[in-house]
């Protein structure tokens, strides 16, 4: 065990960057791009306006901007001072975001100015924090006097500190913190419970380090690994396995653009031309790309390219197969938690840990399957996953309770349970925990249920997950009304985006008249979710009609949980209030099922209202006679 006062090997990392590493190397590749000596410059003047600020080392400092490129520095330069950071989702609700900045108890928040003016912000800090608004504003020239006379006294107004114009009146710090523990806290991700209590997983310099060590070694990066890596940064695997990574590796991160399926093609297309070496992203977005037309066939051949990192969900086997013979290349499936920084177990890419199929084996950690009575299960048998290792976290932030309840004689219990096989490679067959992974976000069927029962007209609402071969599992909710009210499926997401986040609201919502219940009172989810088996619409073909318009409505009306009275053939994304970036992936995907034709990238990229969603369909059910006839 290492001791507690080693420091931290983080520190190593950004001496690295500025001693070893040409300024004018591209750390990150975006729309904001930003060199390893621009780094280094706003990592020193970050630091001095910190210490400003009243911070110190294993302080708090809240991030939650839409802005990636001062997401990165900010958080970057938090971590080498040995400040705290935890990152928040910008798109979060307004409630959630005034939970989750009480809930971080920070001294310093960086925040979009929007957020600012939407309100909520300035009341949900702590008394002595310092509020700075992220806008492309400049600076006041009263800057310096006020840091001079002590933000912890006066908290500034937003536009008065704003960043990153703000740092242009700074002197870079000569000397950065020497004496950051390896146990300082480098950040929390909060994970669950933003509607009710927030569980902030803590994550330090040691956990982080070793983590990084891991992925070094087992992907074998250098400073010539140009990573691609759109992931949100709220998320461990876009701040994890993006951000630090790159920076623990000297090399590239490649965010060229915010993930929409139309720039899908775009995506791929860095590949080639910025010579991307690895891929980082999620089981949905290579079903996508599986779906591409033979255009796309060689859009990993280059020479480059070494493999494509699938993580955060389940990946199914077929289409894993279907992906690497097609695109002859390979899929590392890795497996992990925020809790465990980001992976534990890797398939891959050495033969050592490779069996599609399954997550692999354990790297650099220890890793059981243990039965209710914690005892260890024969192979073949299912059990709970536990893990031990220097990547797993120190516990949830200020819940004692919470942390020993999944930390036990230095084991962290997953909730999830798996099995082995002859050989030693695990494979995950369900949880024990309630939490759903759906397009690799983590959704916590409690929280969506807490948010459904606050709407006005419900009397009680059950949250759960089905299977979902797009997105791993679905989110689905079944709400039933107060008597006497009259609830709509569009009403009740518009009030829902009021209060959660759209990552949260579930992909299908039934409004019921009952929930069935045992005995005890207790809703029974097996027949929930029997009964909206059979409320699902019927399968292509059968009682659903032959007209075209009239069921791609109701494609609409489901994905984007709206009343379909209240779509029509020119409904799009800018007058749907539903209709975002994922709903649109899954809009497409479920034309597909409801028509049982496959939409070829042209199609996805003309398909921007539900006319040409219709246009698109009579055209592949018009060809298909034809295709049949040929062969």
């Amino acid at each position: 065990m290492a001791c507690e006062c080693a420091i931290s090997p983080v520190l190593a990392w950004f001496d690295r960057a500025e001693r070893s590493i040409k300024p004018a190397k591209r750390f990150v590749v975006g729309p904001r791009p930003l060199a390893y000596g621009a780094l280094s410059d706003r990592t020193r003047r970050l630091s001095t306006l910190f210490r400003e600020l009243g911070l110190r080392r294993d302080d708090r400092a809240v991030i939650a901007t839409d802005d990636d490129s001062a997401t990165i520095t900010i958080f970057l330069a938090l971590l080498r001072s040995g400040i705290t950071a935890v990152v928040l989702d910008p798109q979060a609700s307004r409630p959630e975001l005034e939970t989750l900045i009480k809930a971080a108890d920070a001294k310093a928040l960086f925040v979009d100015d929007r957020l600012i003016a939407r309100g909520g912000v300035q009341t949900s800090l702590r008394a002595d924090a310092a509020l700075i608004p992220v806008a492309d504003g400049a600076a006041r020239p009263s800057l310096l006097g006020r840091l001079t006379r002590g933000l912890r006294a006066e908290r500034p107004t937003p536009g008065e500190l704003a960043y990153p114009a703000v740092l242009d009146a700074i002197t870079p710090t000569r000397g950065l913190p020497a004496d950051v523990p390896e146990s300082t806290l480098a950040y929390i991700l909060f994970t669950s419970g933003t509607t009710s209590r927030p569980k902030g997983v803590e994550i330090t310099h040691r956990n982080l380090a070793a983590q990084m060590q891991t992925f070094v070694r087992q992907y074998g990066l250098d400073d010539t690994t140009r990573l691609l890596n759109v992931l949100p940064l709220h998320h461990t695997d876009g701040l994890t396995q993006g951000v630090t990574l790159t920076l623990a590796a000297a090399a590239t991160l490649f965010r060229p653009l915010r993930f929409r399926v139309e720039r899908l093609p775009q995506l791929l297309g860095s590949i080639s031309t910025e010579r991307i070496t690895h891929l980082v992203t999620v089981p949905s977005v290579i079903a996508l790309i599986a779906n591409l037309d033979a255009d796309y066939d060689d859009c990993f051949a280059g020479e480059d390219f070494r493999f494509v990192i699938s993580t955060a969900a389940y990946l199914d086997e077929n289409l894993w197969r279907h992906f690497e013979e097609r695109f002859r290349t390979r899929i590392v499936n890795v497996y992990g938690l925020t809790e465990t920084v980001c992976e534990a177990l890797y398939c891959g890419p050495d033969p050592g840990t490779r069996r599609i199929g399954t997550i692999g084996k354990p790297v650099d950690c220890e890793a059981r399957i243990v039965g209710d009575s914690g005892r260890d299960v024969a192979p073949g048998t299912t059990g709970e996953l536990i893990l031990r290792g220097d990547n797993v976290m120190r516990g949830y932030f200020r819940m004692p309770d919470e942390t020993a309840a999944v930390l036990k004689d230095g084991w962290f219990h997953t909730g999830d349970l798996a099995a082995t096989d002859e050989d030693g490679f695990y494979r995950i067959v369900g949880r024990k925990k309630s939490v759903i992974i759906t397009a690799g976000m983590n959704v916590y069927p409690e929280d969506v249920t807490t948010v459904l029962r606050s709407i006005s007209g419900v009397l009680d609402a059950v949250t759960f997950g089905m299977p979902d071969d797009a997105w791993g599992e679905r989110v689905v909710s079944c709400v039933m009304p107060v008597p006497g009210q009259v609830l709509s499926i569009a009403g009740i997401a518009a009030e829902f985006l009021e209060r959660a986040s759209r990552e949260k609201l579930p992909l299908e919502i039934h409004i019921v008249d009952d929930l069935p219940r045992g005995p005890a009172g207790k809703v029974i989810l097996a027949e929930v979710k029997a009964m909206v088996q059979q409320r699902r619409p019927a399968p292509p073909g059968t009682s659903v009609g032959d007209n075209v318009a009239e069921r791609v409505l109701g494609v609409g009306a489901r994905t984007f949980k709206t009343d379909v009275r209240s779509l029509s053939l020119e409904s799009n994304a800018t007058n749907t209030a539903g209709w975002n970036s994922l709903a649109h992936v899954e809009f497409l995907l479920a034309l597909e099922a409801e028509f049982d034709v496959r939409l070829a990238p042209r199609d996805l990229m003309t398909i921007v209202c539900l006319g040409d969603a219709v246009r698109v369909v009579e055209t592949k059910l018009a060809e298909a006679p034809a295709k049949v006839g040929a062969a």
